[in-house]
């Protein structure tokens, strides 16, 4: 982060009084959590729904931060009797906290943003994007899955001064839209991956879900450009257009033959890679052509995830060559489909998040790949609203129909996948002991305990699940 005086705060943040002036020094880091805060840090008191960042207020100043943010007049009051910290009082610490981090961002003049949204694939699309910017800026990335309300302001502010590029991950739900966060980035380049089902308890449908990702060119004019999946069925050229601003520049990768990067000739080898030929015409000789795309990750999905981010680098000058070339080095978050090949068989951890899509993506790339045996264990997953069981269905009778032979489902809402799978055995006619064999348990617990009976040697298994199942827990337990 850039030094930023105390002043250049109290101006950012709407209606902020500063109630106690302790002589803070310039602020170098920013926090909402009070274990990760220093000498130097402004700590913002956030309000949660578990925990109220007031309440940690003490343990900030043991800790030598002394500069916060609160919108608790009592807590104001009793931290300046202190008398060694900087003490602002706003409103609302939350709104507060982006108000900053857009100030801050629009500051910076000469960083190139970024941004990337989607119900599935935003997170190693951000990955991909950073490898291809990287190929001739030095670049940064949202870490992790900070693409929150809080986990926006917090990646801008976490950003190392000498980047020349950033990726932003931005994600929406109940608290946050993605309106308010492309207005805290204004980003150069807005990326969208597709429109699924995932959050759909929230936005009520897939247009309105549309719209929403969309909303990443809500401040857009013609200098800037919109990249998306066409082979989503809401992100069509056409329909892209209706949505974002006009004049706009929309780019789109995908199968369709008007497409400007199309994928055709696509190879899924499983775990060891997927590969494609890729058509670029974007209408200057210096890009385009045919290319041979080939990526050592495990998904043929990912495929179009990469194109997303070439599509991104010739419109920053990073033609598509060298482009593939760099990435060839992606480096994926963790969690994100990595192989672990262990001597007597092979884990595939995608344990950080899921929706049906990604799931039954998940299940093909495993059938793509070489196994004596291949085996499934997927768990809930969360925000599919009135449709979530009928979605884990689907995802059972669909691991039925891919062939796969082991699939053991974890949870209360995964109950669904097991009896769909056992339903779509049953009415292709598989004889009892024949088709996809099926494990159902209530938690991880009762999995963990007969985990290591279950599976054999030489099995490849995919471990998939919404982040709140923590399955990983279930991959530690694998001998």
């Amino acid at each position: 982060m850039k030094k930023t005086g105390i002043n250049y705060i109290l101006e950012s943040m709407h209606g902020a009084k500063l109630i106690s002036d302790a002589g803070s020094k310039d602020i170098t880091s920013v926090a909402i959590d009070s274990r990760q805060v220093a000498e130097g840090s402004l700590f913002f008191a956030v309000i949660g729904d578990r925990n109220d960042g007031h309440d940690f207020l003490p343990d900030v100043r043991e800790s030598g931060c002394l500069a916060a943010v609160v919108s608790n007049p009592d807590w104001a009051n009793r931290i300046t009797k202190a008398g060694d910290m900087t003490v602002i009082l706003v409103d609302n610490t939350r709104d507060a906290l982006m108000q900053l981090a857009k100030r801050y961002v629009a500051d910076w003049t000469e960083l190139i943003k970024v941004a990337v949204t989607g119900s599935v694939g935003k997170t190693s699309t951000k990955d991909f994007l950073g490898a291809v910017l990287g190929a001739k800026y030095k670049t940064g990335k949202t870490p992790g899955n900070l693409n929150s309300d809080y986990g926006v302001p917090l990646t801008v502010f976490g950003f190392d001064e000498e980047i020349e590029a950033a990726v932003i991950e931005m994600g929406a739900g109940e608290s946050v839209n993605i309106g308010e966060l492309s207005d805290i980035v204004r980003p150069n380049i807005g990326v969208v991956t597709n429109v699924g089902t995932a959050h759909l308890e929230v936005f009520g449908t897939r247009n309105e879900l549309a719209a929403e990702k969309l909303d990443i060119a809500k401040y857009f004019t013609d200098e800037e450009t919109i990249i998306v999946n066409s082979d989503c069925d809401l992100l069509t050229r056409e329909n892209v257009s209706k949505i974002v601003p006009s004049g706009v520049s929309v780019i789109t990768i995908g199968s369709i033959i008007d497409d400007n990067f199309k994928i055709y000739n696509i190879k899924d080898l499983g775990i060891d890679g997927v590969s494609c030929s890729l058509d670029v015409q974007v209408d200057d000789e210096n890009y385009d052509g045919t290319f041979e795309l080939k990526i050592p990750v495990v998904g043929s999905h990912n495929l179009g995830n990469a194109a997303l981010a070439i599509a991104a680098g010739t419109r920053l000058g990073i033609k598509p060559k060298e482009a593939i070339e760099a990435l060839a080095d992606t480096k994926f978050s963790s969690g994100r489909l990595e192989i672990d090949r262990r001597e007597n068989l092979t884990v595939v951890n995608d344990a950080y998040n899921a929706s049906p899509e990604s799931m039954k993506s998940g299940i093909e790339m495993l059938m793509a790949s070489r196994a004596d045996r291949h085996v499934a264990i997927l768990g809930d997953m969360f925000e599919l609203g009135d449709e979530s069981e009928a979605l884990h269905a689907s995802v059972g009778t669909f691991a039925v129909q891919a062939g796969l032979e082991l699939l053991i489902a974890i949870g209360k809402n995964s109950e669904a996948i097991a009896k769909a799978a056992e339903a779509a055995n049953h009415s292709i006619g598989l004889e009892h002991g024949t088709g996809t064999k099926v494990l159902y348990y209530q938690n991880k617990e009762s999995a963990i305990k007969e985990i290591n009976d279950i599976l054999r040697d030489k099995d490849l298994i995919l471990v998939k699940a919404s982040r709140g199942m923590k399955l990983e827990d279930v991959i530690s337990a694998i001998k």
